[in-house]
């Protein structure tokens, strides 16, 4: 899936809230990441799928994202992640934009 960028690129930093579908007990900077987010979209055997996508060291990539919370200048968005192996889990992200 070749994505379609539909916004500017933005100064982000995430903090992954899942691992492997699951909530973390402790949400350190090791699971923190920087760099350039977009919203893209992405064409697929289903039609087209909203995502969001970090550019950095590890690129993170968000489907069907939905804010579920604001806090303290910081969003919480749920969403979907791809595994490695294909599968599809449940995914969380603390935003703060900016940074």
């Amino acid at each position: 899936m070749t994505p379609e960028s539909i916004s500017s690129p933005v100064k982000a930093t995430i903090r992954t809230l899942y691992a492997h579908g699951g909530r973390r007990a402790c949400t350190g900077t090791l699971h923190e990441f920087s760099g350039e987010m977009t919203v893209v979209r992405l064409e697929g055997r289903f039609g087209t799928t909203p995502a969001l996508h970090l550019s950095c060291f590890q690129p993170q990539r968000l489907f069907e994202p939905r804010i579920v919370d604001m806090v303290a200048g910081e969003l919480e968005i749920h969403g979907m992640e791809r595994t490695a192996d294909g599968s599809w889990v449940a995914q969380a992200w603390r935003l703060r934009l900016g940074e």
